[in-house]
């Protein structure tokens, strides 16, 4: 029988299938639900994230000095092009073993970082002489955003809590796999249920073990305080539905053997977006 004779429909879908075959690795199955794909990774790292400690009675102070003067630097850095983006977290509660703020940057370049080194040099951890008075930088790590997704309209950014878990893991390719199998299907279904407007999750470039505090670090976003005051049993439904995947249970099965989780912090955004 010859396929290539295009003269009835059956040898034309038989034609086809030899056709798209090599292909069909590259394309998820039909009816798969779409997931957010990681993030190409390409030269240095472009975000860097730094953490600092205030003692209690400095706090309120150090938080007016974040929103005003580090919020007016950071901007001009944006509106200069070296910066994309930025984020001033802040803890809103006192916690020994966490940070009380993090600011998050996102440069265009690799080499736009280089200007962060030259303000690191006479400003530690970006920090004026007004600000050291008040806190002190404890941890700077270069990092690369590899995962992301945000709802079609994820509400007010004033309204949200962010919600900040570091990570350690036992393999990379491990566990980046993980992620796509088992994190990735979870955070979209809290998109769709409506509880959760962005999430970023970032990998350190240079993790180097203990004492290092993370390897990833996840940034949620929830809509509002009554969405997350839903976090535990939207966690609960969503789980529930991602137990029919085998995938997602399999992953599900032995994540406690990949990753192990530590301090988590709730925070407010004071700048940036």
């Amino acid at each position: 029988m010859n396929l290539l004779r295009p003269s009835s429909p059956l040898r034309i879908v038989a034609l086809c299938v030899l056709i798209a075959a090599p292909f069909l690795p590259l394309f998820p199955p039909c009816g798969g639900s779409l997931r957010a794909a990681e993030s190409v990774v390409t030269g240095g790292p472009r975000e860097i994230l730094i953490t600092y400690r205030a003692e209690p009675a400095n706090r309120p102070a150090f938080r007016a000095y974040l929103q005003n003067t580090e919020a007016a630097q950071l901007d001009k850095l944006e509106r200069e092009g070296v910066l994309r983006g930025y984020q001033i977290l802040f803890n809103p509660f006192v916690q020994p073993r966490t940070w009380d703020a993090m600011t998050v940057l996102s440069f265009n370049r690799f080499a736009d970082t280089r200007r962060w080194q030259e303000i690191e040099r006479t400003s530690p951890g970006g920090l004026t002489a007004a600000g050291l008075k008040l806190a002190k930088p404890v941890g700077t790590y270069s990092a690369d955003l590899g995962w992301e997704d945000a709802a079609p309209d994820g509400g007010p950014v004033k309204d949200r809590v962010f919600y900040v878990i570091p990570y350690t893991y036992a393999a990379l390719d491990q566990y980046r796999k993980y992620i796509d199998g088992y994190v990735v299907p979870q955070v979209q279904g809290w998109i769709k249920a409506g509880v959760l407007s962005r999430y970023g999750i970032y990998m350190n470039r240079y993790p180097v073990g203990d004492p290092e505090p993370w390897d990833s670090l996840f940034i949620y976003e929830y809509r509002d305080l009554e969405s997350f005051g839903r976090r535990d049993e939207t966690t609960a439904q969503i789980r529930a539905q991602l137990r029919t995947d085998p995938v997602w249970k399999q992953w599900s099965d032995i994540k406690s053997t990949i990753r192990t989780e530590s301090e988590n912090t709730i925070a407010e955004l004071l700048a940036g977006h």
